[in-house]
């Protein structure tokens, strides 16, 4: 137990935007500490657990149930003197429930999954407001970035408070609610006006609303 407990964790994030719909990698990696290998049992094929949360609440995890009707076998891995990378995992910034996170400030968690150690790490990462839709023709040609909104009846132009513009494609399947779309400002091949080059789009997360403020029932005056 003394060897396994020279066994710690950490975690490196790396992105090249704080745009939602733009990727984010995180690696994992296990340290250890002292100066022989330590030999780490798994009961599961998984070694670790990245985990996204939103507060307290778990909105994407990398961990999935395991078949009941199948049984795997633990495995064991020698973790060696210093740091060894488990995974450079890229999350495509999709929730476990479909939607991409609206901005605001959320907790990256990895646990290693020993059998008898399971050393955690945490950081944040923070997203950015999407980009407003006034604010396209300010960009760069070809400058990737993501903005959100509704879509009209067509399913092709999209409006948020600042404007409205086309899509290069029509979004068929997309649902009544805001949406998060990522691309870039290009123009239309059959009348040069302005569009919007869809990579990939997400319905976004929705904004938690104000709970209710209690009321006060009116005390009884005596008479």
């Amino acid at each position: 137990m003394i060897a396994l407990a020279a066994i710690t964790l950490s975690l490196q994030i790396a992105r090249t935007t704080l745009d939602a719909l733009d990727g984010v990698s995180i690696e994992v990696a296990a340290h250890n500490s002292s100066r022989h290998p330590v030999d780490v049992s798994f009961p599961q094929p998984s070694e670790y657990e990245i985990d996204i949360l939103k507060g307290s609440r778990v909105i994407f995890s990398t961990l999935r149930p395991l078949p009941s009707n199948v049984k795997f076998p633990p495995h064991t891995r020698a973790l060696q003197p210093g740091p060894s990378v488990l995974v450079v995992y890229i999350w495509n910034t999709i929730e476990s429930d479909g939607t991409t996170p609206a901005a605001g400030t959320y907790t990256v968690r990895a646990r290693l999954l020993g059998a008898r150690v399971t050393p955690a790490a945490t950081t944040t990462i923070r997203f950015a407001a999407p980009t407003p839709i006034i604010a396209l023709p300010k960009l760069k040609p070809s400058d990737e970035v993501t903005i959100a909104g509704r879509l009209d009846l067509t399913k092709q132009h999209i409006t948020d408070s600042t404007g409205t513009i086309a899509l290069g494609r029509k979004l068929a399947t997309a649902p009544n609610a805001p949406i998060a779309v990522r691309g870039y400002l290009t123009k239309n091949p059959t009348d040069g006006s302005p569009m919007f080059f869809v990579e990939r789009w997400a319905p976004l997360e929705p904004i938690p609303s104000a709970p209710p403020v209690p009321t006060t029932a009116p005390s009884a005056t005596p008479h």
